[in-house]
């Protein structure tokens, strides 16, 4: 017997490793992306046990039956076999039987040679004796990869950390860092190649938050503003940038390309360690802490160790929200494939829609645009839509088409592959439409070279924490005791049909106004060692839409963080965070930069306060300038800005918070000695670095004054809060 796993192939050509749906079809795979055009062979080499007949069965799925796009060919030891698989009479995964060969003792060749280019798929090889069927249920396939080496029959264990991160999207990366810099020990788990989830390099949504206007120009705060500094629908996270950050981190052991498949639990309501799976050797791994957080957007962890959840949308009594249904369902918000990538050719370059993709060849093809909803009621227009023939689309091949979207009416986790594979469809006809019946004719030249295949969902589960967010807190703007992070995009509500909707497609409302997101909504009410933090955040299905985008999930993310390091040095709780030390938790994230609605600076160990200051405004408590709250120090070349103690201090640290994003300046932060100002910090800021909050280090000084000077700048800076530290 010899069972090969495709992700396990040692040259996978053109094939791309897809983990996406191990959940659920039970392995990673790989899938040829071709785009219509026949990818490199995958090639590897397995040991045949003792000379023999052996069958060929491969494990593969037909995506789309009528028309069976994605084909490929098998051969061993450089006989081809004469089964074209990928060709199914459903869309199944399932065993293909294929010819019998006969093999010598030893080394042996497999290939897998794709036909189409179009998302062909296989997820195992297996030589057999006669007579010999693999198994298909899920628990006995599993158990056959096991013991047949198709995963590690050992589960490698890792070590002990104080906090295992699950999730390497914006809420992983602002809980990792964060904890790490509260000075623990993190695992960094994170399925793909790279980090950052939606906004990363592979599906390029971009962080979005919401930008106010002069003088209230508060976006996400804190680590958002460090690894997402330009809000704009352009710009995507950079996940080579991402990776570096996290790599500098000496308290993180990130594991890319490493997948939660399971936990071990201690007890009924405590998780002992997360299970992952390497998506490319099969490496089973144990990752124990005391601590987890679940950044997996479906929440996979809490999935696994029995955390309370929701899924799909509430009715209208539940929570008494009046943009509810009356009536419970399970639809969510649907997915999309948010970036496709043509190429400017010489000349004319011919496309034939393929005849399985959506078919548009006219504008009356396409539905009609609607207005949106923006007052906080359910109009009978948005439950009256149905499903229509699609919207004109005026990016190029859809790419950053966010309404380009689908799988609300199904499971956004059980019908992943499919909702991924029907966007394939849509995709292909949109160009094929622009490049054959658009007039006039926009990109007769242009290749479609890139159609990701990596989708960005917006919702999935919910696990459920001591509170649960819902519209309330937007109708109220309420602010809680555990107020930590908030989100300023407004309910944002895309209809189930997402682009076929017929009629209104999108419930927007309050969009800037800043609503505060609870701590209590941000850890399991059932798991007590668990945190959630992104989209899998404990909301119902409306207060999602208001909280699922990237900069905010990223604040969430830093808050769990930020507690994780704290219950670590209390010997506490996800929960006794908020019983025992939510001031401590709230401090310490205004200390990192963060802006909290309604919380101000009372960190005792903050010398500035104690300071007598040439400008009050720096130490009034608020380190952002906002609608209800006093304007920042004006900061002049001509005028320094001083800060006075009576008593000797000794100070090695000096935070600045200015009102201004992105300017020109040269700072000086001075200390008073014998013989007059000595430069401790000096900076010189350029426009194309973010410059909002400054953090100066340096070796310990004894002082009774500082000085702030501003050399020079190209904007009106205002300096929002000094913060001085031991």
């Amino acid at each position: 017997m010899v069972w090969q796993e495709a992700e396990s192939f040692a040259e996978t050509g053109g094939w791309a490793n897809d983990p996406q749906h191990i959940d659920t079809m039970g392995s990673p795979y790989l899938l040829a992306t071709g785009l219509g055009e026949p990818v490199a062979d995958a090639v590897t080499e397995v040991e045949i046990p003792e000379d023999g007949n052996y069958r060929l069965w491969v494990r593969c799925r037909d995506w789309f039956p009528s028309h069976s796009p994605g084909t490929f060919r098998v051969s061993v030891n450089g006989k081809e076999d004469e089964t074209l698989f990928g060709k199914a009479a459903d869309d199944s995964w399932q065993w293909i039987e294929g010819e019998t060969f006969e093999l010598a003792k030893g080394p042996c060749e497999l290939r897998l040679a794709d036909r189409t280019g179009w998302w062909g798929r296989v997820d195992a090889l297996v030589l057999a004796s006669d007579g010999y069927l693999p198994p298909n249920q899920p628990d006995d396939l599993n158990d056959a990869r096991i013991r047949f080496n198709g995963v590690s029959t050992e589960v490698l264990d890792k070590g002990e950390f104080d906090l295992v991160v699950v999730g390497g999207g914006s809420s992983g990366l602002g809980a990792a860092i964060a904890a790490a810099r509260g000075g623990i020990k993190v695992a960094f788990v994170q399925d793909r190649p790279v980090l950052g989830g939606n906004a990363s390099d592979e599906i390029q949504v971009p962080p979005m938050g919401w930008i106010g206007t002069p003088p209230d120009q508060i976006n996400v705060t804190g680590l958002t503003e460090e690894l997402f500094p330009i809000q704009g629908w352009s710009n995507n996270a950079d996940s080579e940038f991402l990776e570096e950050k996290v790599r500098a981190e000496t308290n993180i052991s990130l594991f890319l390309n490493t997948r939660g498949i399971g936990v071990e639990m201690a007890s009924a309501n405590r998780i002992a360690a997360v299970i992952g799976i390497d998506v490319r050797t099969g490496q089973r791994m144990r990752f124990r802490a005391p601590l987890f957080v679940d950044t997996t957007g479906h929440g996979w962890i809490g999935h696994y160790a029995g955390a309370d959840y929701s899924h799909g949308t509430e009715a209208r009594s539940e929570f008494n929200e009046s943009l509810a249904p009356v009536e419970a369902n399970n639809h969510t918000m649907g997915n999309s494939l948010y970036k496709a990538v043509t190429k400017r050719m010489d000349g004319p370059v011919p496309f034939k829609t393929p005849a399985w993709a959506y078919q548009w060849t006219s504008p009356d093809d396409f539905e009609r645009t609607v207005p949106r909803i923006k007052k906080p009621i359910r109009h009978e227009a948005f439950d009256q839509a149905t499903k229509g023939p699609g919207r004109p689309v005026k990016e190029v091949a859809g790419s950053r088409a966010w309404f380009v979207e689908y799988g609300g009416t199904g499971d956004t986790i059980e019908d992943a592959e499919k909702i991924r594979d029907e966007l394939f469809r849509i995709h292909l006809g949109i160009w094929g439409y622009q490049k054959n019946h658009e007039t006039p004719a926009r990109f007769p030249n242009h290749k479609l070279v890139w159609l990701n295949y990596v989708p960005g969902v917006r919702e999935s589960r919910r696990l459920m924490g001591d509170y649960i967010m819902t519209q309330r807190d937007f109708d109220g703007q309420v602010e809680h005791k555990d107020n930590v992070a908030f989100t300023d995009w407004g309910i944002d509500d895309h209809h189930p049909h997402g682009y076929f909707t017929k009629g209104i497609d999108v419930l927007h409302v309050y969009h800037g106004r800043r609503v505060s997101i609870p701590y209590r909504s941000l850890y399991s009410r059932n798991i007590d060692n668990l945190f959630m933090a992104g989209r899998c955040m404990s909301a119902s299905h409306v207060a999602l839409g208001g909280v699922r985008v990237q900069r905010p999930m990223m604040a969430t993310g830093e808050v769990v963080g930020t507690a994780a390091a704290i219950a670590n040095k209390h010997g506490s709780s996800p929960r006794g965070v908020y019983e025992e030390h939510l001031r401590e938790l709230q401090q310490t994230l205004l200390r990192n930069g963060c802006y909290i609605v309604g919380v101000r600076n009372e960190d005792p160990s903050d010398l500035a306060r104690l300071a007598k200051v040439s400008q009050p405004e720096i130490t009034n408590g608020w380190n952002r300038e906002s609608e209800g709250l006093p304007q920042g120090a004006d900061w002049l070349p001509a005028r320094p800005i001083t800060l006075e103690w009576e008593t000797l201090k000794t100070i090695r640290e000096v935070h600045l918070s200015l009102n201004e994003l992105l300017f020109r300046a040269e700072i000086v932060v001075e200390a008073k000695g014998g013989d007059g100002w000595v430069a401790v910090g000096e900076r010189t800021m350029e426009r194309d670095r973010i410059h909002r909050r400054q953090v100066f280090q340096f070796e310990p000084v004894k002082t009774t004054a500082l000085r702030l000077r501003l050399l020079r700048k190209d904007r009106n800076l205002r300096l929002c809060e000094v913060r001085v530290y031991e």
